[in-house]
């Protein structure tokens, strides 16, 4: 089969949904590809057959964006809801409030630990970053906050996420994840008990059926206006002329394939796909850098609880690395709606992984031990109110952004650069550790470019909607919202 479209979409995560939504509120005809059989892409939510949704690891909206929040209340309605959230963080055999505020740690902590943790910080403060070294992750964070904090709130859980040494990840990821964070201004939060950092938010906006009712809604807006979507379809090949894109062949999990002639191009799959189906192929040293890109996976263990409740935190995270998951949250305390009834709830345990090691190969049955023992060890579970569990796996869940990633990434960049029609958009399009927010809005700044004839560079995604996306998304100046108010902004969950 093959037919032409204005604009093909290669994938139905946010960042895709997004581009389809706003050209096809632009009266263009659009296409999008997507090869799972739900809409959301890293930000979907599964619904089981007994009734409970998850999202794969808990995701909220969170922007520095004074037109986001008042697209999303037009686009879901009463759908949308305020939740109030609690974190905390488990160390050393006590938990501590996560962002972490100055009066819990000294109240929890040695005094000597709370002491040698300012007098580190006053002295990386006297000295200037200027003449050092700030190649890794552990360089930035320790210029910024000493070394006691460091090993105390950074050091731990940064290795469990990625599966490497913090001094092997770039400092461009602390520059992006802790921005607008310091000790002194938790300090100066403690004593004035307010503060507009980024990080201590305590309150979020939510679907009340999960994160990915958003992707659902758009695609439903998508289609009203005569757009398609095409679920459980691979992109495989993406032919081009060497100035355009000209041709996206994909392939139905029965094997039939379809041709589609698009006049522009939105891809958010991973980068290193995009450039292994690009048809004729690069040149071999953008194989090759493409090949150096590295990702992290995840597995996701979903369990039924027959209890109420477990705790009333958004999530608990798990640094210490004598547990063997990362964070879990209980989907109920974001939303009521996320279980079938109140006389249950469930659990969302993340494991951090990568494709073939001990916890993807890991029978259903072993992580749910290691969960229940590890709970019970904690005081959070006792074992009786566990029901069934299931396993989920989210391959290039994040990209890796270890110590010289730029050079091949660049590289991949600057190549993609000549197609005159294609835009990359996305957290996985990109290769960029972007939140939500920021997918769905690269999604309409990359359309609304279309519109007028251009694509999108390899720049720095957008963190706000774009003026002239602004009448296509039925919003206006008059529409402004003040963010700092509601302080829905936070990068560090």
């Amino acid at each position: 089969m093959s037919r032409g479209c204005c604009l093909c979409v290669l994938g139905a995560g946010t960042a895709g949904l997004g581009a389809a939504y706003l050209a096809g509120s632009a009266g263009v005809d659009t296409e999008v590809i997507e090869r799972r059989k739900i809409p959301g892409g890293l930000a979907l939510t599964r619904r089981t057959d007994d009734g409970y949704y998850h999202d794969l690891g808990g995701h909220r909206y969170y922007s520095p964006s004074r037109y986001l929040a008042v697209f999303l209340k037009k686009l879901l309605g009463e759908e949308l809801i305020m939740t109030p959230r609690k974190s905390r963080f488990y160390l050393d055999g006590r938990f501590f409030d996560y962002p972490v505020r100055l009066s819990d740690v000294a109240r929890k902590l040695p005094v000597t630990h709370s002491f040698k943790m300012l007098t580190d910080y006053l002295v990386e403060k006297a000295r200037s970053t200027r003449s050092r070294k700030e190649e890794s992750f552990e360089d930035w964070v320790v210029h910024r906050f000493g070394r006691s904090l460091y090993e105390f709130n950074f050091e731990n859980y940064t290795r469990k996420v990625w599966g490497m040494e913090p001094s092997e990840l770039s400092a461009d990821w602390a520059a992006l994840r802790i921005k607008g964070l310091s000790l002194g201004k938790v300090v100066r939060e403690f004593f004035s008990r307010r503060g507009d950092i980024a990080t201590l938010v305590d309150r979020f906006l939510y679907p009340r059926h999960g994160i990915g009712q958003i992707s659902h809604y758009m695609k439903r807006g998508v289609e009203e206006r005569g757009g398609k979507v095409h679920l459980g379809e691979e992109v495989v090949k993406v032919k081009h002329d060497g100035k355009r894109i000209t041709r996206i062949i994909s392939r139905d999990p029965k094997g039939s394939r379809k041709s589609i002639g698009p006049e522009w191009v939105a891809s958010s799959i991973d980068l290193d796909l995009l450039v292994a189906a690009l048809d004729p192929l690069p040149p071999p040293e953008v194989l090759t850098a493409a090949s150096r890109l590295r990702y992290r996976d995840l597995v996701i263990l979903f369990i039924r609880i027959n209890a109420s409740n477990v705790t009333d935190d958004s999530w608990i995270y798990f640094p210490d690395e004598r547990v063997p998951f990362s964070r879990w949250h209980e989907p109920r305390n974001w939303s009521a709606a996320m279980v079938p009834d109140g006389r249950h709830s469930s659990l969302v345990v993340e494991f951090f992984a990568n494709e073939g090691d001990r916890f993807w190969k890991a029978p259903v049955e072993d992580l749910l031990d290691l969960v229940l023992n590890t709970g019970r060890r904690l005081g959070l579970l006792e074992g009786s109110e566990i029901g069934k569990a299931e396993k989920v796996f989210v391959p290039h869940a994040y990209p890796v952004w270890s110590v010289g990633y730029r050079e091949p990434l660049e590289l991949i960049l600057d190549y993609l650069d000549r197609f005159q029609n294609l835009s990359l958009i996305g957290r996985n399009g990109r290769f960029y550790y972007c939140t939500i927010d920021e997918s769905l809005i690269s999604g309409f700044a990359a359309a609304v470019n279309f519109l007028e004839g251009k694509c999108t560079g390899p720049k720095s995604l957008p963190i706000e909607i774009p003026d002239n996306a602004l009448p296509h998304l039925g919003l206006e100046p008059a529409d402004l919202e003040e963010v700092s108010q509601e302080r829905y902004w936070s990068r560090n969950d």
